[in-house]
C-alpha cells in the first residue's frame, strides 16, 4: 500500500512539473520572440548612437610582466573609455592571466598609483578568480562612480598584482607593476 501511495505521489509531483516548466518555457520564447522582431532596427540606430557617445583611447601594450612556475600575466592593454552621454570615464588595464597551479587563484590589484600619487581604493578594482590550467582576463577598473574626476596619468601607471590561493592560505605572492606612458 505505501509502494502504490508512494508511486502516486511521485507521479503528481512529476506531473505538475512538466506542466510548470511547459507554461514557462513558453512565455519566455515570446518574450524572445517580441525582442528579436523589435530590436533590429533599434539596434543599428544604437550601435550609431554609442560610436557618437563613447570616446576611446588604447594603448597596447603586450608586455609579459611575469612567468614563474605558477603563473603568467602578461599586460595587454591600457584603454581610456569616455561616455559623453552619461559624463562617465574609466580607465581599463587589461592583463592575461595564466594559471599554472592545481588550485584556482585569485589576482588582485593593490597600491595603485598615477604619476607617483595613491588612487584611492574605491575607484581602482580588480580581484579574477582564475582555475587551474586556465587562462583569464583580469581588467584593472579605474572609476569614479559618484562623478568625480578620473587621476589623470600622463607617466607611468604603478600597482602590486596580488596573487593568492584562496584554498591555501600559505601562498601568496606580489608581483609588482609599473607602466611607462
Amino acid at each position: 500500500m505505501k509502494r502504490i501511495l508512494f508511486t502516486l505521489v511521485a507521479l503528481i509531483l512529476s506531473i505538475g512539473l512538466v506542466a510548470c516548466s511547459d507554461s514557462d518555457s513558453s512565455s519566455e520564447e515570446k518574450d524572445v520572440e517580441n525582442v528579436e522582431s523589435s530590436g533590429d532596427n533599434d539596434e543599428k540606430e544604437g550601435a550609431d548612437d554609442e560610436a557618437d557617445e563613447e570616446e576611446e583611447e588604447k594603448q597596447e601594450i603586450n608586455k609579459e610582466i611575469v612567468d614563474n612556475d605558477d603563473f603568467t600575466i602578461d599586460l595587454i592593454s591600457v584603454e581610456k573609455k569616455v561616455n559623453t552621454e552619461f559624463d562617465e570615464e574609466k580607465i581599463e588595464v587589461k592583463f592575461e592571466v595564466e594559471n599554472k597551479r592545481d588550485d584556482t587563484i585569485t589576482v588582485q590589484a593593490r597600491e595603485v598609483s598615477a604619476d607617483g600619487k595613491m588612487i584611492d581604493p574605491a575607484i581602482a578594482s580588480m580581484s579574477t578568480d582564475v582555475s587551474s590550467g586556465e587562462v583569464a582576463d583580469a581588467i584593472l577598473n579605474i572609476q569614479d562612480y559618484e562623478g568625480g574626476d578620473l587621476p589623470e596619468i600622463e607617466e607611468d601607471l604603478e600597482l602590486i598584482l596580488n596573487v593568492v590561493d584562496m584554498d591555501d592560505y600559505d601562498y601568496s605572492e606580489e608581483v609588482d607593476v609599473s607602466i611607462e606612458f
